[in-house]
């Protein structure tokens, strides 16, 4: 089986998911599961990397939010139930990845203008699922190969963790003795050095987890 891991923006649709994604405050959200039935009204449920209350008031605030809840609260991750009316464009994409030999390969991250995906399958139905999108949804193809499991692994990183981390290896951080320290990542970053040492234990963390899961 192939995989191909895709980038969806979608400049013309809007749903909740997004308009988190887009709001002050909030991280990475990552889809962990989905409803399995055809509707207009999907179930999610994801992880959130905002505060509680930022996420009450978005998902309060939209009408098309049919229903929620919040599972549990920890380490500023939300991990929330959500129901609610979408518009035709998700609907494209969730018939077109998951038809045929296709499946989605869990989590995805959603983004202010977008979702990040990955998917398995066959070449030929991978082809035909992305050539039949249609031309108001944008596609980048970020990735593709053979699958085997793990593959995904690391993708459940921020894009900013995964530049931090990049920087910081091509700076020697993880060499014995180190070669750089936060400081010096902060430069090239422009950040602070307090905020490099926050996306490294992040990254750190998520990258073990997903070793041991």
């Amino acid at each position: 089986m192939e995989y191909a891991r895709l980038r969806i923006e979608l400049p013309s649709v809007e749903t909740p998911v997004t308009t988190l994604a887009a709001t002050d405050g909030v991280g990475a959200i990552y889809l962990l599961a989905g409803g399995v039935a055809d509707t207009d009204t999907p179930t999610y449920t994801l992880s959130i990397e905002a505060p509680a209350e930022t996420v009450r008031e978005v998902l309060e605030a939209d009408p098309d939010v049919r229903s929620w809840e919040l599972s549990s609260v920890e380490s500023g991750v939300v991990y929330a139930y959500v129901r609610f009316r979408a518009p035709p464009g998700i609907a494209e994409i969730r018939e077109r990845f998951t038809r045929d030999s296709l499946v989605v390969v869990l989590p995805a991250t959603f983004r202010a203008d977008g979702v990040e995906l990955t998917v398995v399958g066959t070449g030929s139905d991978l082809s035909r699922a992305v050539e039949s999108l249609p031309p108001s949804l944008e596609i980048t193809v970020l990735e593709i190969g053979t699958y085997r499991d793990g593959v995904h692994r690391g993708r459940s990183l921020t894009d900013r963790q995964r530049e931090v981390l990049a920087v910081a290896h091509e700076l020697g951080y993880y060499e014995q003795p180190s070669e750089t320290s936060h400081e010096e990542i902060a430069d090239v970053l422009d950040c602070a050095p307090s905020t490099v040492g926050e996306h490294l234990r992040k990254a750190e963390k998520r990258l073990v987890s997903d070793v041991f899961d």
